[in-house]
């Protein structure tokens, strides 16, 4: 459960500082975008490591706040949420490299356990 905890807080702490380093735009529109996304995908395979970790529900906490930064910011800027259905299939599908190396680094390390 603790890595659970850990997966939401960094995922929570990383998309909200991307977000904020965003303001006024929408998240996805500024280049802080990719970094904040290669970031999380570097957590998601180091909380695979951890002995008792479950690479989909850590990888799916890890990614869970970027949607709340996401619809906060389309809000606030005024947009439409119209588009936030296609804004969860982006964010699912460009989650699986990060659940890829979270499943790999959990095999690893159980391997070598």
């Amino acid at each position: 459960m603790r890595n659970a905890a850990l997966a939401l807080i960094l995922g929570t702490a990383l998309w909200s500082l991307a977000g904020w380093s965003a303001h006024p735009r929408e998240l996805w529109d500024v280049p802080t975008f990719w970094p904040a996304w290669g970031a999380a995908i570097l957590l998601a395979g180091v909380l695979g490591l951890f002995p008792n970790s479950r690479p989909m529900r850590d990888t799916g906490l890890l990614f869970l706040p970027v949607v709340g930064v996401l619809t906060v910011q389309t809000i606030l800027t005024g947009g439409s949420a119209s588009l936030l259905p296609l804004g969860l299939v982006a964010v699912v599908v460009l989650a699986l490299p990060a659940l890829l190396l979270a499943w790999l680094s959990h095999r690893l390390a159980a391997a070598r356990r």
